[in-house]
């Protein structure tokens, strides 16, 4: 069989054909544990898991994206592509429930596997969209040509068809009693005992059972990647059923079960947050906060309050400020003033000390403040003399105030405010002095 029948067989595939009747058993050959299919509405970007030991003896997950077709397009313009990099973001994001394990893990490595061909500039503009968040280096990108080469080498029997279904049953097969020896260690069963059940389960004309209702043991969820085992109290084990609720058992445990995906939806919200945490660029924190976090709970529309409500509050405004911010700043740079303007301002931070003991020694009813640029020009300092020549902006404060804004307890002024106002004062300053036209120079910024 040449090659290119090879990729003909490929391209006749379903993505379900894909994912369980190649890409599980080719893993296996391959050398990698447990591949499992997390194929589904909450998969979080991982169509199929699984994992290997490095040489420290410490387990690595590896996350399959599969698609069928071509691989082709500009992630800017193909939506497809789009969601392949969105696919691939959460599942380097979001953690894995490791079923054998009893745990959450982070995916280590994602590799996008498809059966058609890699048309040239596809992969180079994904990875390029990854790489703005760092997460090029964990992604390969597999297709055909390269797929053929993987089967060859690890699975050339998939090529005969009369050999794929036992090759599928196999690995199933495995799996499923791998996951019942895991299933007995952690409920602390001996070595003995549970290489008994795996031969009875294998070679036994007798099916298992399962007795029932052990001291209040019982499975509280089940999922296709978890079996949570529960205890009941053996006053509510048992099946008086309430008229207007029904069976109390039950209700106990559908309630558990909710309450643990309540837990996932707020986790997932959790890593979000703390991927978006580490953001040092304020304009992406605010695009990734709003576009990641506002709608999740508790940020979405109708339910935020307290410091949720305050937060998106917050993002909005740096979100708007940090563009009216950069229209000024591209003025400021039209007129050669930027370098200038941000010295200066950098400059009334550093008053802050000086601003703290005249507020501190002031006696009168009311604090004068004057703020001129120094000999030679790069910064602002304070002048004593009111009537002094030079000065760009001054203000004033009632040193007691007790109806003011943003005061101490007692009325008495804040250092901090003070200088907030300075800053409101220059901004106001260099646009009074520069001839500055928002609205016009807002159409000539977005031209």
């Amino acid at each position: 069989m040449n090659t290119n029948e090879k990729k003909e067989i490929l391209k006749n595939l379903n993505e379900k054909e894909f994912r369980r009747d190649l890409i599980i058993p080719l893993l296996s050959k391959m050398g990698y544990i447990a591949p499992i299919e997390y194929h589904g509405t909450s998969e979080k970007g991982k169509d199929i898991v699984c994992f290997e030991y490095d040489k420290l003896n410490e387990q690595r997950f590896l996350s399959i994206v599969a698609k069928t077709g071509d691989f082709s397009g500009n992630v800017a313009l193909d939506s497809g592509l789009m969601t392949i990099v969105h696919q691939v973001q959460q599942a380097l994001d979001c953690p894995y429930e490791d079923l054998y394990n009893m745990r959450q893990v982070f995916i280590n490595e994602v590799w996008v596997m498809t059966t058609g061909k890699i048309v040239s500039g596809a992969q180079e503009s994904v990875i390029n969209t990854l790489r703005k968040n760092n997460l090029d280096k964990q992604i390969k990108i597999i297709g055909n040509d390269r797929l053929v080469q993987l089967i060859d080498n690890f699975f050339s029997t998939y090529w005969n068809s009369s050999t794929e279904t036992k090759e599928s049953v196999i690995i199933q097969r495995d799996r499923l009693i791998y996951f019942v020896e895991m299933l007995l260690k952690e409920n602390n069963v001996d070595k003995s005992t549970i290489e008994s059940v795996k031969s009875s389960i294998l070679y036994s004309d007798y099916s298992p059972s399962i007795s029932k209702n052990i001291n209040g043991l019982h499975i509280s969820n089940v999922s296709p990647y978890n079996i949570e085992l529960s205890d009941i109290d053996l006053e509510f084990d048992d099946y008086i059923v309430s008229k207007n609720y029904g069976v109390l058992k039950d209700l106990f445990n559908e309630a558990k079960k909710h309450l643990s995906y309540s837990f996932l939806d707020v986790e997932e919200t959790i890593w979000e947050a703390n991927k978006i945490m580490k953001i040092t660029n304020p304009r992406d924190f605010a695009v990734e906060a709003l576009s990641r976090l506002d709608g999740n709970y508790p940020f979405y529309n109708g339910s935020r309050h307290g410091d949720a409500a305050d937060f998106i509050d917050n993002v909005n405004g740096l979100h708007e400020g940090i563009r009216e911010v950069e229209i000024f700043k591209s003025f400021l740079k039209n007129k050669g003033k930027l370098e200038l303007a941000q010295k200066l301002s950098k400059s009334i931070i550093k008053l802050l000390p000086e601003v703290e003991k005249i507020i501190e020694n002031a006696k009168e009813d009311e604090v004068f403040f004057n703020y001129k640029s120094d000999e030679i020009g790069d910064k602002i300092i304070l002048s004593f003399n009111n009537e002094e020549k030079g000065i760009l902006f001054k203000s004033k404060y009632k040193r007691i105030d007790l109806k003011g804004y943003k005061r101490n307890k007692d009325g008495s002024l804040k250092s901090k405010k003070v200088i907030e106002d300075a800053l409101y004062s220059f901004r106001d300053y260099l646009e009074q002095t520069l001839s500055y036209d928002e609205e016009k120079w807002s159409e000539e910024y977005e031209e």
